[in-house]
Parts: C-alpha cells; structure tokens; sequence
C-alpha cells in the first residue's frame, strides 16, 4: 500500500470516486445516517461528509437517498454446484450483491487436481470479486473416512499444506468429524498448521450428538453449515461455534435455523449465511445473499442484524474486518446502493471501487479465459452402455424377490425396502407405479466397464430417464430411470458431450446441457445457458413427470457424499454411510 490514500485525505490529490446523497447502512453501530463515501485505489477512505474530496477527475454518483450498505460475502459455497465456469459464476454473484466469496475449488481438483484448483483460483481472481481461499480438504478426503478409494489424479495431503500459503487463503474447508476424531495424520497436521497460522476451519457436523461437537469444537473448528434447525444451531452457538444458515433448492434449512435468533436468544452476531450448494439458475431468478436477506427479514430479524450477517460477520468469521464487510475508512470499496433495506433490492453494484453494476444494467465487461485441454474430455466410459448392462439378476428360482431402494426425498436419503415380482427372463425391472424406478453409476475414469445398479424412489419419473456426469464426489456418470434403454441412451450421450445433464424419453434425447469443463462446468455464458437449464428442468418435470425440483442436484445428492447419512450410491452399489458398508441389492433371504 503506498501513500496514495494519505494524499487524497491531506488533499494532496483526489478521491477516485465519490457516492453521495446516500443512507449508510453502519453494521458496527447497527444505525443507519446519511451521508456519503470516498474512494481511493479501490479502498474507502472516508464516510460521512464527503464533499472537499470531490476534484475534477472525481467519478461523482449520486445515490439519490437509497441505502448504502456493505457488498455482501458468502461464507461457505462449492462454485462447481452452479456448473458454470468461474468468470460466470463471479458475474451471476455480483449481480446480486455478493462481492467477495468463501471457495476452495474441492470438485475441480477432485477431477484434475492441484493444477485445476489453481486455474479457476486464478481465474476468479481475474474478476471483480474478492476470493476468501479455502483448502479444499475434501479433494483429498472424498470419501476416504468411509473406506472408499479416492478419484484417480486428485489433490494430495502435501498439496493442502502448500495450499494453506497461496495468496489470499483464510482457512480450511470443511474436514468432517470421522477424519478429526479419527485422528487422520494429515487432517490433524493440516488443522494444526492452518490453526498456528491464524487462519479458520469451518466444519462438517452433520448429525453430531453433543459430545462429538464438543470434541469437534475442542480441535480447533469454529464453525458450521450443516445444522438443519434452531435446536441444532443453538448448540454449535454454545460452544463457541459460529452458525452459517444454509439456504439451497437441495436444503432449505434457513427459516428452521433463523429461528435460533427470533425464538431462543441467539445472538445475531453469532450467524452469517450460505448456499453450500449453489444453483446458477437460483442465483439468476431469485437471489443469492440478497434473498437469504429478504427470508431473514421475513422471519423477524432486524433488517441491520440480517445484513450485518451477510456481510460484517462473515468477514468477521474469516478474520478480514479490517480489509471487506463494512462501510468504514481502510475496507475495500465494496458497496452497494438499495432501495429498501427490508426488500433488499440491490440496484448497484461496486467492487473493489469499481461500478459492475448500475441501476440493474452490467457495466463489467466479463472475459473468459482460454480454457486448457486437461480441463476437458475427463468423461470417458470404457465402452459404449447397453441396455442389458443394467439388468439386475435376481437369484435362480425366485418368482419374488425383496430389494432395497434409495428414499430420495431429502439429503438423508434413507433405506426402503419393497417386494418384487421376477421377470421371465430372471431379471427385477423398475416399477414406475410405486415410484420404484432404476439407478446405476458408472466409473468415468474408463477403468471398469460394468455400472453399479439399485432402485430408488422419490423422483416419481413416468417416462424416459436423466443422466449426469456431476455427483459429489464421484462425479461419476449417473443415470435415473423408467427403463434400461433410455437409460442407456442417456449415460451414452452424457459420454459423447464429455459431461453433461441429459433428459431422454423414448428411445429420444429430449434436451441437454454440456458441461465440457471437467464433467461438471460449463464453458459458455451464463445468459446463454441459464434458460436452457431452465428448459431442461421443465421438461424433466413436465415431460418426464418428476416431482423433485432441480432433479440433478437433489439426485446428484444420492451418491456417497462424505457423511451424509444413510443409504447412498457408490461405483460398486448401494453403501450404508452409518455401518460404513456395501449393501446388496437384493436383500438376502435368511
């Protein structure tokens, strides 16, 4: 830093920019006052009276009375969820507020590594929006508590030690409590590394009892986004943990949490917000920080306590007050102007002092990089599915067998067991009256040709089958379906477009978005792709009858993911996450 803001106080030079007539939103003093701000180099240099830093080069807007508050900060969000590049991920964020982002990059190098986390870290911070870099612990982790092999080429435990002093990093991602009470040599090293730095761990405490949050709590995290209500959220609170809500079409567990403040006496400081689990056309519709606002507000909450929680406690929270989260002299310029605090409406947008956004309209022109050919054709299924490779053989004999089934209604996906009739040619179909509809998974690494296949309910497909090559953290080639040749057809096409979301109905692909980067982004412009998304979601729902909203998130969610509990899908079959165990398909008589 030189000297230069020092100069525009002493009125030695100017201020860069100035926004007057404005209502400052002040989350340390939880007020509001007019006035306005002055910006230096990208930073704010004052607030308040701001008129003898006007010159003639000044940038001069005018607020017209709206509400200044603080750009707004996501505390815990995976980017590869929104399946865009992160150019475009950084433009959908930004239009609606968000000016600096929590994100470790874990999917992306789960596929290809270090050398992929380190593109889209460069590539983000290309863009207007402030990185909060993450470790991605869970690109080394996948699943490796539970006793399940890792992805070929992904990130190694020497990596995360290096990643801890790239430029920008605050902390570690999420490493669940099985590796921590476990004592996991290299979480426990990584922890303790990234603890002697100054610098946070946020946890993973889905399902906790008290005593294991008090072990959790005791190594060194401090905080949590997998509470799923007040209760819950009130616990981590009392030992000390700081609470991000989550708010996503896979788990709207917000207003259950939120209650924690406006019903049992939380502390409103002891809260920030996040996705986890983002959706690029949510975040394109509806909002991202700006409508957990709106929700917090909706349930109670002081319109200052709620943007103090998407803002100053997150920075807070990450140890970077001094430099984002408030409107205050030194901080970062980033700012926005909004109509009505309680409808939070953000009209304009500045980063790092720069206008991205002003009354609604783009202003950055968003220039994506030359994506890389290890980012690409990292699908590749051994050969070509066949419909007879997802019959499931019942033993010899049977007229009746009982199979286990995967209740996909909620992440705690659990165990269903139903009766059903053998086929003449010794085979169990799916059974689209009862829901009971087929699942199969198949190694996108081309190492093994044979797909693991169960039966799931939940989705309620009448027709034709969907197919996907996201699915933490196999992001493997998954397929739904009706009946093993769409299926087939499906799994296929997801395998020529190199990774994609697949929709097909009778021997027809109905509709398809690529996702070239790495199986799980895509490459184009988001005001391009999100309303072919919202095509494809449609059709699925009105073409093929599903009744889950965002059918390939909430099914991507059916695969093993950590320690979401409790029947999920894995490249060998059916797996219990609780008992840590293969489950067969068929039950077992006896």
């Amino acid at each position: 830093m030189g000297t230069e803001l020092l100069d525009a106080l002493a009125g030695v030079t100017a201020a860069d920019m100035v926004v007057t007539g404005g209502r400052i939103v002040d989350v340390h003093k939880k007020e509001v006052r007019d006035g306005g701000i002055a910006v230096k180099a990208g930073r704010i240099i004052r607030v308040g009276d701001v008129a003898s830093l006007v010159g003639p080069g000044t940038e001069v807007l005018d607020a017209r009375g709206r509400y200044l508050t603080p750009g707004l900060i996501e505390s815990h969000a995976h980017s590869y969820h929104a399946n865009f590049n992160l150019t475009e991920y950084a433009k959908l964020c930004l239009s609606r507020g968000t000016t600096a982002v929590a994100e470790s990059f874990y999917g992306q190098g789960q596929i290809r590594g270090k050398e992929a986390v380190r593109f889209f870290y460069e590539e983000l911070r290309r863009t207007p929006i402030t990185l909060l870099f993450v470790v991605p612990v869970l690109a080394y982790l996948q699943n490796l508590e539970l006793g399940l092999d890792a992805t070929p080429g992904t990130v190694t435990g020497d990596d995360l030690l290096e990643m801890l002093d790239w430029e920008g990093c605050v902390g570690l991602e999420e490493p669940p409590y099985i590796p921590v009470a476990e004592r996991d040599p290299v979480i426990v090293r990584l922890i303790g590394r990234a603890l002697s730095q100054g610098k946070v761990v946020m946890g993973h405490a889905a399902g906790l009892t008290e005593e294991e949050l008090d072990a959790y709590a005791a190594f060194g995290i401090t905080g949590d986004h997998e509470q799923l209500n007040a209760e819950e959220a009130v616990q981590r609170v009392e030992r000390g943990m700081m609470v991000s809500t989550r708010e996503t079409p896979i788990a709207r567990n917000q207003r259950d949490v939120q209650r924690a403040l406006t019903e049992l006496g939380a502390d409103p400081a002891m809260f920030m917000f996040c996705s986890d689990v983002p959706d690029a056309v949510t975040y394109a519709t509806v909002g991202h920080i700006d409508e957990y606002i709106r929700i917090a507000v909706e349930g109670g909450i002081d319109p200052l306590d709620a943007v103090a929680m998407g803002s100053y406690n997150t920075a807070r929270y990450y140890r970077v007050d001094h430099m984002v989260g408030s409107l205050a002299p030194g901080r970062q310029a980033d700012i926005l102007m909004v109509g009505d605090l309680e409808r939070f409406d953000v009209q304009t947008v500045i980063a790092k002092g720069t206008v991205v956004v002003s009354d609604g309209e783009r202003k950055h022109r968003f220039q994506r990089p030359v994506y890389p050919a290890f980012l690409q054709g990292t699908v590749g299924l051994k050969r070509a599915v066949a419909p007879e490779d997802l019959a499931v053989k019942a033993p010899e004999g049977r007229t009746e067998v009982t199979v286990r089934a995967i209740g996909a209604e909620s992440l705690l996906s659990d165990e269903r067991r139903f009766a059903m009739p053998v086929e003449a040619d010794g085979t169990v179909a799916a059974d689209v009256g009862r829901d009971i509809l087929k699942v199969a998974m198949w190694d996108r690494y081309g190492r093994w040709a044979e797909p693991a296949v169960a039966f799931m309910q939940g989705f309620q497909l009448k027709r034709g089958a969907i197919a996907t090559s996201y699915n933490p953290f196999y992001n493997n080639v998954m397929a739904l379906g009706t009946n093993d040749a769409d299926m087939a057809l499906a799994a296929n096409t997801v395998n020529e477009l190199g990774g994609a979301f697949v929709a097909v109905v009778d021997g027809e692909v109905l509709g398809s978005v690529a996702l070239p980067l790495l199986g799980l982004l895509s490459d184009g412009d988001s005001d391009e792709v999100v309303p072919r998304l919202q095509r494809l979601y449609t059709q699925v729902a009105e073409e093929l009858g599903a009744a889950i909203e965002w059918p390939f998130h909430n099914f991507a969610f059916t695969a093993v993911v950590g320690e979401l509990p409790i029947l999920k899908m894995c490249d060998r079959g059916l797996f219990d996450v609780a008992k840590r165990e293969h489950l067969s398909t068929i039950v077992e008589e006896g």
